[in-house]
C-alpha cells in the first residue's frame, strides 16, 4: 500500500509539473511573439508568469523594459539587476537602460556610479561612455543650471520646450520615448529666429512630428557666452560632486588641444576618461599616446578598443 501511495504522489508530482511546464511555455511564446512587436505592457502578464518559473535573462529584460514604460522606475530597476545578474553573457542593453532608470529617478549619485562601474567591466563600448556622460550632462544641467527635471523624470513628449543650448535639445530628444519603448530621431531642424522646428520620427516609422524648442535667450551668442563662463566656474569648484563638474567640463566642449593636454594631468582619473574619449581624427599624436600610456588601467584599456587610437 505504501508503495502504491508512493508511486500514485509521484506521478501526479510529475504530472503538476509537465502542465506547469506547459502553461510556462505557452505564456513564453505568447510574451515573444508580443515583445517581438515591442508591446512590451501587453506581454507583461505573461513575462510574470513565466518569471514566477524562470527568471530566464531576456524574460526579466522585457519585464523591466514594461515597468520602465509604466514609469515604475523601482521595479525596472530590480528586473534589470536580475537580467545581469542571471546572464552568463554580458547585458549590455541591461546595463545602458539600468543607469537610464537611476538618472530618470534624478538620483544622479547611483546613475554615475553605475555607469562608471559599467564602463570598467565593458571598456571601450560607444554606448556606455555616452551614456556616463550623459549622466554627467543631466546632473550639471538640472542642479546647476536649473533645467526642467521633468524632461528627464519623464520620457512624455510635449509638442514644445523652451531651451536655452543644443544640448539641452539633444537631451531631451535622447529622453523621450513612445509607449512601444522607441526613441526619437532627428531628420532636420529648422531655424525659425526665435525658436528651432526640429522634424523627427521614431524607430521604423515614416510619421513625422514636429517639436518647436523656444529660445528663452534669442541672442544665442550672449547666451553661448554666459553658458561658457558658468561652466568654467562649476568645473574649477572641486567643492562640487565630480558629476557635476564633469557636465561643466563636457558642456565646454570641443576643446583646444593645450586643454586636452592639462587636463590629462588631473588626477582625477574621471576627467582624464572624459578627455580621452574625445580624441577624434584630428587630435594631436601627443594626446593620443598620453591616453594609452595614462596611469589608469580603465582608460588604458577603453583607448585599445576604440578605432580613433588604432
Amino acid at each position: 500500500m505504501r508503495i502504491f501511495l508512493a508511486c500514485f504522489f509521484l506521478l501526479f508530482y510529475m504530472f503538476c509539473s509537465n502542465a506547469q511546464s506547459d502553461a510556462t511555455r505557452t505564456a513564453w511564446n505568447q510574451a515573444k511573439e508580443l515583445c517581438n512587436k515591442n508591446l512590451y505592457l501587453e506581454a507583461k502578464p505573461y513575462l510574470l508568469a513565466v518569471y514566477s518559473e524562470m527568471p530566464r535573462p531576456l524574460c526579466c529584460y522585457w519585464l523591466a523594459l514594461a515597468y520602465d514604460l509604466e514609469e515604475k522606475r523601482d521595479s525596472a530597476i530590480f528586473y534589470y539587476q536580475t537580467c545581469i545578474k542571471n546572464s552568463s553573457k554580458p547585458q549590455l542593453a541591461a546595463w545602458d537602460k539600468l543607469i537610464r532608470a537611476h538618472l530618470r529617478q534624478l538620483d544622479f549619485e547611483t546613475a554615475y556610479a553605475v555607469a562608471w562601474d559599467a564602463m570598467q567591466k565593458y571598456p571601450g563600448n560607444q554606448v556606455l561612455i555616452e551614456e556616463f556622460k550623459e549622466v554627467c550632462l543631466w546632473s550639471y544641467f538640472v542642479n546647476h543650471l536649473k533645467f526642467n527635471s521633468k524632461y528627464l523624470s519623464s520620457t512624455q513628449l510635449h509638442p514644445e520646450y523652451t531651451i536655452k543650448t543644443i544640448t539641452e535639445q539633444q537631451l531631451i530628444i535622447k529622453n523621450i520615448l513612445n509607449d512601444k519603448g522607441q526613441n526619437l530621431h532627428v531628420a532636420n531642424r529648422q531655424y525659425k529666429g526665435t525658436y528651432e522646428l526640429w522634424k523627427c520620427s521614431y524607430n521604423n516609422s515614416k510619421a513625422t512630428i514636429d517639436i518647436k524648442f523656444n529660445l528663452e535667450d534669442h541672442d544665442i551668442d550672449r547666451q553661448l557666452a554666459k553658458q561658457h563662463l558658468e561652466a568654467k566656474e562649476v568645473y574649477n569648484n572641486q567643492q562640487k560632486p565630480v558629476h557635476i563638474r564633469l557636465g561643466a567640463l563636457i558642456a565646454l566642449l570641443p576643446i583646444s588641444d593645450k586643454q586636452m593636454l592639462d587636463l590629462l594631468a588631473a588626477d582625477l582619473e574621471a576627467i582624464r576618461f572624459c578627455v580621452c574619449t574625445e580624441v577624434n581624427t584630428t587630435t594631436s599624436k601627443k594626446i593620443k599616446k598620453s591616453c594609452l600610456k595614462d596611469r589608469s588601467e580603465m582608460i588604458r584599456a577603453t583607448c585599445e578598443i576604440l578605432d580613433v587610437f588604432k
